[in-house]
């Protein structure tokens, strides 16, 4: 079990909360020469277009903290299970998204000061998932726009939106007797995500991860 979610720190004079995610299994692509295969945009051009997609359908995300010294990224980024590949991660960036009920989760990007090569996105939802909605919203606009809004021409997975996607992997989670759930990796476009559910104390921990 995963304990319930939001961690508190103060970082340079400047509050931030995140969610508490166990590292995860994700496989984050290298290349040839050893290192991260970084996505294809900026973390201002992304968090800044993710804030605005979001605003239309009444989520608010926070403007996003830096982090890049050694101290605070092995604290706050620690988001890889490899740890050669962990420490190619230099920088990273952490907003915190609300919707009516309060604060819904947060959106991590990972990599290098000029280029993300990892997205996590980590919703906490109650024991009921009255929050199940915004979660697809978030979810769908997070792929839609880190990769592409090509899903009903690949139907990844064999799903014919990602909705459906996501309503199955509740239904296994539920039906289960795992503490978690993963779809592992699913290619989109040029690159790929996955989705993971936990059971935790305070509900269900969902986790949406992009990367090239």
């Amino acid at each position: 079990m995963v304990p319930k979610k939001y961690l508190y720190a103060a970082i340079s004079g400047i509050v931030i909360v995140a969610v508490v995610i166990a590292v995860t299994q994700f496989v984050l692509p290298m290349t040839t020469s050893n290192q991260v295969a970084f996505l294809d945009f900026s973390y201002d051009e992304e968090n800044s277009d993710l804030k605005s997609k979001l605003a239309l359908y009444h989520i608010n995300m926070t403007n996003p903290i830096r982090l890049s010294s050694a101290a605070d990224v092995k604290q706050y980024c620690d988001f890889i299970n490899d740890p050669k590949k962990q420490a190619l991660v230099t920088y990273c960036t952490s907003t915190v998204l609300k919707d009516q009920q309060g604060t819904l989760g947060d959106i991590d990007m990972v990599g290098s000061p000029d280029v993300p090569g990892l997205v996590v996105v980590a919703l906490e939802l109650d024991p009921t998932m009255s929050d199940y909605a915004n979660l697809k919203t978030v979810f769908g606009v997070v792929l839609n726009s880190t990769i592409c809004q090509c899903w009903s021409s690949q139907n990844p997975g064999g799903y014919a939106t990602l909705s459906d996607m996501i309503d199955a992997q509740r239904t296994f989670h539920l039906n289960g007797k795992q503490s978690d759930s993963t779809t592992h990796t699913v290619a989109l476009g040029n690159k790929h995500f996955e989705i993971e559910l936990t059971t935790n104390d305070g509900g269900y921990l969902w986790k949406l991860l992009v990367a090239k």
